[in-house]
Parts: C-alpha cells; sequence; structure tokens
C-alpha cells in the first residue's frame, strides 16, 4: 500500500471506531440507560480527528497517535484477560482491535510515506485556509471602502 493507501486506513479505523462509540450511546439514551460520558466523549473526538487529520492537522495527528498508544495497551491486557479468563471468542475481538490500534500508533509514528503524506496535506491545507483568509480580509476592506 502507498501512503496515501496508510493514512486513508488510519482515518477509516478512528472514524469506524468512534462511529461505533457514538451509536452505542445513542442506543444506550434511546433505551433509558446513561452512556459513558468518556466513552461518547473519545468517540465523537475520534470522529473529528479523523476528518482534521486527513485534511493535514498537527493537533489531530497528535491526538490520534497518542490516542492509539494508549488504546493499544489498554485493549492489549483486557484482551489477554479476557482470553485467560476463558471467554476465547471476546478475547481475540478485543486483541484483534488491539492490533487495529497498534497498526495506526505505528503508522502515525514510524512511516516516513505516511508522514511525507501528511506533510504534503498540511501544506496543502495550510496554503488553503490562508488564501480563504486572505479572501475574507480583503472582501471586508473592499467592503469597508464603499461607505
Amino acid at each position: 500500500m502507498n501512503a496515501k493507501h496508510h493514512m486513508l486506513a488510519v482515518a477509516v479505523i478512528f472514524f469506524v471506531t468512534g462511529a461505533i462509540g457514538i451509536i452505542s450511546s445513542i442506543a444506550l439514551l434511546m433505551f433509558g440507560q446513561s452512556p459513558n460520558i468518556v466513552s461518547a466523549i473519545s468517540s465523537v473526538a475520534y470522529v473529528i480527528g479523523a476528518y482534521y487529520f486527513l485534511k493535514g492537522s498537527r493537533p489531530a495527528k497528535i491526538f490520534l497517535a497518542a490516542m492509539a498508544g494508549l488504546a493499544t495497551l489498554l485493549e492489549g491486557v483486557l484482551g489477554i484477560a479476557v482470553v485467560a479468563y476463558g471467554q476465547m471468542a471476546f478475547g481475540l475481538l478485543i486483541l484483534l482491535l488491539a492490533a487495529l490500534t497498534a497498526y495506526c500508533f505505528c503508522m502515525l509514528q514510524f512511516s516516513k510515506a505516511l508522514n511525507a503524506e501528511f506533510d504534503r496535506r498540511s501544506e496543502a491545507y495550510r496554503l488553503k485556509k490562508e488564501k480563504a483568509a486572505r479572501r475574507f480580509y480583503e472582501e471586508l476592506e473592499q467592503g469597508g471602502s464603499r461607505e
């Protein structure tokens, strides 16, 4: 896979994880239960982080890398504990999720190709924002000079 595909894969993994968390929180609310507020907020943050990561936001990349590292550790420990407890299928599912987040962490931290693609997108996004800001201020100046 090339860097663009790795970047998209990382974003999709976080987006899907966040979407599942949001849907589960909504489902709990619909059934009269109170969802875990930390889980609901982190799910929304995953979706927003994945969106801005694709645009080239450095804070989003740092956030996703930190969350991937933390999630890999927690999911790995939880998966091993569940397998040791005797629930093999559920434990292996958690370990699969740990492997996916470990992939995200490795790509975010160590992939030179992904970092080059990210830098390209980050620069393009920065230039786009600068152009939009310049156009906005030019319109303000033109509007102000008409009065």
